[in-house]
């Protein structure tokens, strides 16, 4: 990777590519290594209390911050970015108390919407996410702007080690499924740490520039995040989570913990590599634009490097995907192989998309964006239903591989034409 990368992107680049791909590496394969383990000790049933709990907490958790964690990259100068960190964390505790209100008002219809009263107890932990995340991600932004990817790297190492240990040792002491809900809840806490040491450690002194006026001058200045991306991201969400709740409602429990794995292994991937490379991309390409240079011309690097991996990992998982989760996680999960073979060609051009879908918050073309995805995700939820329609899984799989890999060549087309826009 480091040779093929090596062709075509500067040294900075890749070493901070580099630095992130190690800590992604290392945070993946604690819980990939812990993976056969944790599918001893906990059944698909258990996931899918977990895959339940984690749609409605995501609900929120994705708007935490009204989305302005994402402007703190783009500012020329730091006093606009500190004051942008003001507003996230502020508008991250107001979502969670929000979340707090709800679910103490709507627990049991949500748990009847959702066909799952398991999960009604670890509704209450929701507002506990939500703030964790928020203040992660504000955070997080700030160190890729700041180029400290190592501390990114260490925090979600931190992650990985609380969340698996957690699932083993509280799954061990007879915590089922609960051990799992509470073991990602500790890993999302205790992720935020590293990051808020370098602030402190390093960037204190900004603080004094955050002010009210301030904090209501970026806010407005970058209102298109929450007005637009927050709907946006909002929207990815729901989707995932209407997933969730539309296989819980046409299926057995047991199918929705097998396809939860099926994605949480598979995406591995993209969350390795795709998005080691678009974390640096983010912070590069913004400069890109912000300096007149082509950005056209690192999308389609960043495009072609991406697919001299993807194409043969995942063409090992499509002729190969069954035995592999048999063998990895038991007999009882060669099903969620076998669902894995049925989703790769939309899981490679997912890949292949990653590091560069943020371009159109780069370029300005947020509402162009969320239109087209509104699109997809309609694609996307068809596929579902038509497949619950028929009570055939493998059916609706079918479709939305296919669905989602014809959306996804469109919109590779589509940033790599927008990102030839200068800045004016």
């Amino acid at each position: 990777m480091r040779k093929l990368f090596k062709s075509y992107f500067s040294s900075d680049f890749i070493k901070n590519v580099f630095t992130i791909f190690t800590g992604n590496v290392i945070a993946q394969a604690i819980p990939f290594l812990v993976e056969p383990v944790i599918a001893r000790i906990y059944s698909p049933s258990d996931f899918a209390v977990l895959s339940v709990y984690l749609s409605v907490a995501n609900l929120f958790s994705i708007i935490a911050t009204g989305r302005y964690e994402l402007a703190i990259m783009l500012p020329k100068d730091d006093k606009k970015s500190i004051n942008l960190i003001g507003v996230s964390l502020i508008i991250s505790l107001i979502i969670s108390a929000l979340s707090l209100l709800i679910v103490l008002i709507f627990n049991s219809q949500i748990c009847s919407v959702l066909h799952n009263d398991d999960v009604s107890s670890y509704l209450y932990l929701v507002p506990l996410s939500v703030l964790s995340v928020g203040w992660y991600q504000t955070f997080n932004y700030w160190n890729s702007r700041k180029k400290r990817f190592r501390n990114v790297a260490y925090s979600k190492t931190t992650q990985s080690i609380v969340t698996a240990g957690g699932s083993i040792g509280l799954g061990t002491a007879g915590m089922i499924p609960s051990g799992l809900v509470l073991s990602q809840i500790g890993g999302q806490f205790f992720s935020f740490f590293p990051l808020l040491r370098s602030f402190l450690k390093n960037d204190r002194k900004e603080l004094k520039n955050i002010t009210k006026n301030d904090m209501k001058a970026v806010a407005y200045e970058y209102r298109d995040f929450p007005r637009i991306n927050s709907l946006h991201a909002f929207c990815d969400v729901m989707k995932q989570s209407a997933e969730v709740f539309l296989l819980s409602f046409f299926y057995l429990k047991e199918k929705v913990g097998l396809h939860s794995r099926t994605l949480r292994l598979l995406f591995a991937p993209s969350a390795i590599i795709g998005s080691a490379i678009g974390q640096v991309f983010y912070q590069k390409a913004s400069a890109c634009y912000q300096e007149k240079g082509d950005l056209q011309k690192l999308v389609k690097k960043v495009l072609l490097s991406m697919s001299f991996i993807a194409v043969p990992a995942y063409l090992m998982v499509a002729l190969w995907g069954d035995d592999l989760f048999a063998w990895f996680l038991g007999e009882p999960w060669r099903q969620a192989g076998e669902f894995g073979q049925l989703l790769t060609p939309w899981l490679c051009m997912s890949f292949l998309i990653s590091p560069i879908s943020q371009i159109p918050l780069i370029v300005n073309k947020q509402k162009i964006a969320f239109g087209i995805s509104l699109i997809g995700h309609t694609l996307y939820l068809s596929a579902i239903v038509i497949g619950g329609i028929f009570q055939d899984i493998e059916l609706g799989f079918i479709l939305l591989s296919s669905f989602q890999t014809v959306y996804y060549l469109f919109l590779i087309g589509w940033l790599i034409r927008i990102s030839k826009i200068k800045n004016d």
